[in-house]
C-alpha cells in the first residue's frame, strides 16, 4: 500500500492509496529450498519454450528450467518443441535448487527412468532379440533395442556373416534378429552380433572322436593278443 497524497478534486483530508497484490503477497522463493529438494518428483505447466529448453512453472511464480539434454533419454531431442508445447503439463525430477540466483534446474528424462539401469539384466550376453535398425555408418548399423537403448552390429561381423539375411540391404526401420555379444552399462555401449557363430576347423589339431576310440579299441585288442602268443 503506498501513499499518494492529496486527491485534485477530492474533499480536503481526503488521500489515494495505491495496492499492489504482488507487494502484499510473500515472495515464493523465500520457501523454495523447504518445498523442492534435489531429487523431487514434480509436475508442471510448460510456460516457455527456447532454443536451449523450456520453462516449466512448478509451483504459483516458481520456474525451473528442464534444459533440452534433460528431455529424453530415449531419443536426442534438438530443439524443445519436438517433445512439448505450451501449455501441456510434465512430470519432471529437481536436479538442483540455487534460492540465491532463483534457478532450478528440472530433468524430463529422470522422471521417465534410464533405461540403462537395467540393461545388464536384460540383455545377457550370448541373448538373441529382435531390433530395429536406426542407421547405418561405414563402420556398422545402430539397432534399437528399445527406446534409449541401442547397439551396434559391427561392418566387420557382418561382412564375415553367412545366411538368408542380407545386411547390406537394411535400412532404417527394418527390424533383425541380433545378439548380445557385449554390454558396456558406464559408456552405454552394446556390441551385437548376427547370432551365428562362424565354425572354423583347424585340420592340423582335429582328431575325429569315433575314429580314434574305434582304433584305440582295436589296437589295445591286437595288442593284448600278442601278449598272450608270448
Amino acid at each position: 500500500v503506498k501513499y499518494l497524497g492529496p486527491s485534485a478534486g477530492k474533499k480536503p483530508g481526503e488521500t489515494r492509496l495505491s495496492l499492489s497484490i504482488k507487494q502484499a503477497l510473500d515472495d515464493p522463493w523465500k520457501t523454495v529450498a523447504d518445498r523442492f529438494k534435489d531429487g523431487d518428483k514434480v509436475t508442471g505447466k510448460v510456460v516457455k519454450l527456447m532454443d536451449f529448453g523450456a520453462f516449466v512453472e512448478i509451483a504459483p511464480g516458481i520456474e525451473g528450467l528442464v534444459h533440452v539434454s534433460e528431455m529424453s533419454y530415449a531419443k536426442r531431442i534438438n530443439k524443445p518443441g519436438e517433445v512439448v508445447q505450451v501449455g501441456d503439463m510434465v512430470a519432471a525430477v529437481v536436479k538442483q535448487v540455487d534460492v540465491e540466483k532463483q534457478r532450478i534446474s528440472l530433468s524430463m528424462r529422470d522422471a521417465e527412468g534410464d533405461p540403462w539401469l537395467n540393461v545388464a539384466e536384460k540383455y545377457p550376453v550370448g541373448q538373441t532379440v529382435q531390433g530395429t535398425v536406426e542407421k547405418r555408418q561405414q563402420f556398422g548399423l545402430f539397432i534399437s533395442l528399445e527406446p534409449g537403448v541401442t547397439g551396434l552390429l559391427p561392418q566387420s561381423v557382418m561382412s564375415r556373416a553367412e545366411g538368408e539375411v542380407k545386411y547390406d540391404k537394411l535400412g532404417a526401420g527394418d527390424t533383425v534378429v541380433v545378439s548380445i555379444e557385449s554390454v558396456n552399462t558406464r559408456e552405454r555401449k552394446i556390441s551385437l552380433g548376427t547370432g551365428k557363430k562362424e565354425e572354423v576347423a583347424d585340420w592340423k589339431g582335429y582328431k575325429p572322436q569315433a575314429a580314434d576310440s574305434g582304433m584305440g579299441s582295436l589296437g589295445s585288442a591286437l595288442a593284448e593278443a600278442l601278449k598272450k602268443k608270448n
